[in-house]
């Protein structure tokens, strides 16, 4: 088991760990919740928890007026990964969507969740002649658009964690020790922190709006 960890890409190792970190936090934050009192105010890390999923319910409530309750784990989820995914390199990590397997399993997750979620809720048969509309000769376009939306989504955030990496490269290995301090300072809280909050927050509203035209009316 050791061997095998040893053995995966420093994206994949930081990938896991946000896995890991992702099912601590809900597991921790679940079994307070339980314990709180309706009447109160919440305090400390339960308030930041509680404001998070209520600022993110709150983007996904208008948007799935029928499916909410169904929409909202994956949704929640899948943003929660790629904020944390952003930020992992603050504490060590290699930035995961750095890796293009890694976004592009992030873009298979997407591209399943849609199409899963659409087939359920419509029918495979409907399902399948909403893909020949408005004429069987608009198949190919068709399934291009279904395949292309999940797939840029990926590749947006690839390419954005690429160019940060490569920047930052650059700048430690042409300012030497000043190049440390700008990283440490300047380059990891813009591309890291600002920038990463960012991408997850466009990912999350592309998401957001791709999923809730497949499967609401």
């Amino acid at each position: 088991m050791i061997s095998f960890y040893n053995g995966l890409s420093s994206a994949m190792k930081g990938s896991i760990a946000v896995m890991v970190a992702i099912a601590v936090i809900s597991f921790l934050v679940g079994r307070r919740v339980k314990k709180l009192d309706p009447q109160e105010l919440p305090k400390g890390g339960m308030f930041i928890a509680v404001l998070f999923v209520d600022m993110v319910n709150n983007m996904i409530r208008p948007m799935f007026p029928k499916y909410f309750k169904q929409s909202a784990p994956i949704i929640i989820t899948m943003f929660m990964f790629v904020l944390l995914a952003n930020l992992s390199s603050l504490f060590g990590f290699t930035a995961p969507l750095s890796n293009i397997n890694i976004a592009l399993s992030v873009s298979i997750i997407v591209f399943l969740t849609i199409q899963i979620g659409a087939m359920i809720v419509h029918k495979p048969k409907k399902r399948a002649q909403s893909l020949l509309s408005p004429s069987p000769l608009f198949l190919p376009l068709n399934l291009i658009g279904e395949f292309s939306t999940p797939f840029s989504m990926g590749m947006r955030l690839f390419g954005n964690l690429l160019s940060g990496s490569i920047l930052s490269i650059l700048v430690y290995s042409f300012t030497s020790y000043f190049g440390i301090i700008a990283g440490a300072f300047i380059l990891h809280p813009i591309f890291d922190v600002f920038f990463g909050a960012i991408q997850a927050y466009v990912f999350l509203n592309l998401f957001i709006i791709f999923l809730s035209l497949a499967v609401e009316d």
